[in-house]
């Protein structure tokens, strides 16, 4: 396990993670994660073929196609080692085990572990690549008792930073970060920001965090300064000089790991401001960001266009903003980031999942037939599934994969961590899902909760205190969403205050205590926000945190669909059965006002033949234009 050298400034985050804790769902997540299990971490012929490409060094050749690969091994180590993190399966660590050790054959000379060739080096993808090398070895140390093997990553590591430091920064000779890529105005190069801070915590090694406040000193881009631009937060992210969603949050995460250890209040500033924006302008209905493209582009008001043709929400997208997210809400305590977290695991990400596998996944490519584990784009106006694969590379054998494929673990990696956090006094429950968790009380005593609930499906959350051995007084806080405009607790039939945001349950706690949380998962109406593109032509139905979808296979999306709401656009729904779409997790019947009722499912089952048979939308038309 990672013992840092550098620890965290106390009071930097609001809420902790229980590394302590352990926790076993029974419900979506382990769903999640299983399917993961299946189809990425044990394939073992394909971490050879990742680990591969830093052998051959052929990214970077100019061809098409083969110009980032290297971010694939990192990208789905930090995932696996997250799933692995929770499930502690010992044959699934093994794996990774074999994997890390193979990567680091790979290492050169000059202490290179890099898919570039020398000819090649630091430019376009490169050190994007190299970030999450650094980053796969630094999840996967999160799960390893083996000092002897940490000790080797953590070596390897230090070569692999001194190796850039010696070529990119200030000084004679050496390269602008800035200019390390011809994307994005060099903001994928300096997010190894990342890896370097976390390298210092481990090794405590000053040129480490030297390096990072170099990069920090950029901006992150050449035309302007995107950390002053936050600070003042007078421009939107969507108006910054450079909108690459995925790449800017991953700037912005290792300039919070640089604040938890400097204690910089102006950073911890810059953070919340960005994380503020990007909640309020740029997530759509169903948990993303990017509606032309894989950009900031103000998504709140843009998630109902139906002029853009090219892809839209990206599951790197998703999966990062979910990460990022998971930051925010330790950082400020807002509970706002953990309903945004759920928003995007139940629909965006959990309809990223291939469960089909009927068809050659990318249909550009006839060639090369294939199904990955994840889609890359979602649509929320009509349209189909598996449009494009994201971050599409081919390797020598003429099979490919993509970017969105390698960070799909982490979405699910997310959950474990976010689902009961520590506060100064007691603990945070995020998470409802029938199951238990085990922890350690702020006085060391332990503590298990157990939960039985058919939540995202029904509103109803019984948590047990299991066996305390004693009693302690702490504090207990139960999120209430924000979609839930009625909801109730009760403790051992006491009714207890419960509003939006968290019920705080202060008491003296002990064995069998009952906890009752009741939601109201009525399904409502969520119009577009104000000044939305075609905003009086759409609306979105909701179940709980459900957004609900309509599925040619049943509900054509392009029809008017009149639901009959009232005047709080409350809908007199019921849950029916659908064996047309036997993959649904749910559907429910809506009421139409002539009479006649519309079945919709749950978003992230939508559209899984991937063509136009389950063309599908979340944005349902009320109008025609």
């Amino acid at each position: 396990m990672v013992n840092y050298v550098i620890p965290e400034l106390p009071g930097t985050r609001a809420l902790l993670q229980s590394e302590s804790a352990s926790m076993n769902f029974d419900g979506l997540l382990l769903e999640s994660v299983r399917f993961i299990e299946r189809n990425q971490i044990s394939d073992v012929g394909l971490w050879r073929k990742f680990v591969e490409v830093f052998r051959l060094h052929g990214d970077g050749t100019g061809e098409a196609h083969i110009s980032w690969r290297s971010e694939y091994w990192g990208k789905m180590m930090r995932g696996a080692a997250m799933v692995v993190k929770y499930t502690r399966d010992e044959r699934f660590y093994r794996i990774l085990e074999r994997s890390v050790r193979d990567i680091l054959t790979t290492e050169d000379d000059l202490g290179r572990i890099s898919g570039y060739s020398l000819d090649d080096e630091f430019d376009r993808w490169d050190l994007w690549g190299r970030k999450y090398v650094m980053l796969g070895m630094m999840y996967f140390m999160e799960i390893c008792d083996d000092k002897d093997l940490n000790r080797e990553m953590i070596a390897s590591m230090c070569r692999q930073a001194d190796y850039i430091l010696d070529h990119i920064g200030e000084g004679e000779g050496k390269k602008d970060i800035r200019v390390c890529s011809k994307n994005w105005e060099g903001l994928n190069s300096c997010s190894i920001l990342e890896p370097m801070v976390r390298l210092y915590r481990l090794t405590g090694e000053k040129r480490y965090l030297d390096f990072a406040e170099y990069i920090i000193s950029t901006g992150f881009i050449q035309s302007a300064n995107l950390i002053e631009l936050a600070y003042a937060d007078e421009v939107a992210p969507h108006d910054y000089p450079v909108v690459k969603a995925y790449e800017m949050m991953s700037c912005f995460e290792g300039l919070l790991q640089y604040y938890c250890i400097t204690g910089n209040e102006k950073y911890k500033t810059v953070l919340l401001n960005l994380g503020k924006r990007i909640l309020a302008e740029e997530i759509s209905i169903i948990g993303c960001s990017g509606c032309t493209h894989e950009l900031f582009d103000h998504t709140a008001v843009r998630q109902t266009q139906t002029d853009y043709k090219g892809v839209v929400q990206e599951t790197c997208v998703t999966v990062t903003w979910m990460k990022f997210a998971l930051a925010m809400l330790e950082l400020s305590g807002d509970v706002a980031y953990a309903d945004a977290i759920e928003q995007s695991f139940y629909n965006n990400y959990m309809g990223s999942f291939n469960t089909s596998r009927v068809l050659s996944y990318d249909k550009r490519w006839d060639h090369a037939p294939q199904v990955l584990p994840f889609d890359s784009y979602s649509p929320l106006v009509s349209d189909t599934r598996g449009r494009k694969v994201a971050g599409y590379n081919f390797f020598e054998d003429k099979t490919f994969y993509g970017c969105c494929a390698c960070i799909g673990a982490a979405g699910a990696g997310v959950i474990p961590s976010f689902a009961l956090l520590r506060s100064d006094d007691g603990f945070v429950l995020n998470y409802y899902e029938k199951g238990s968790l085990c922890a350690v009380t702020p006085k060391g005593r332990e503590f298990s909760l157990t939960m039985d609930t058919a939540y995202p499906y029904d509103g109803r959350v019984t948590l047990q205190i299991g066996d305390m051995r004693g009693s302690e007084r702490f504090t207990l806080a139960l999120r209430i969403p924000a979609w839930c405009k009625d909801a109730s607790v009760s403790v051992n039939g006491e009714e207890t205050a419960a509003t939006s945001g968290y019920a705080r349950i202060s008491r003296e706690w002990k064995s069998s205590d009952e906890v009752v949380l009741r939601l109201d998962m009525t399904v409502r109406r969520v119009l577009p926000p104000e000044g939305a593109v075609n905003r009086d032509l759409f609306a979105g139905y909701c179940y709980g945190p459900l957004v609900l979808a309509a599925d040619k296979r049943i509900t054509d999306p392009d029809e008017v669909l009149d639901v009959l709401c009232d005047g709080d656009g409350n809908v007199d729904a019921r849950v029916v059965a659908c064996p047309e779409i036997r993959e649904a997790h749910i559907c429910l019947a809506l009421p139409l006002t002539r009479d006649e009722e519309v079945r919709l499912v749950d978003y992230a089952s939508a559209g899984k033949t991937w063509d136009e048979t389950s063309r599908c939308a979340a944005w349902l038309y009320r109008k025609k234009p």
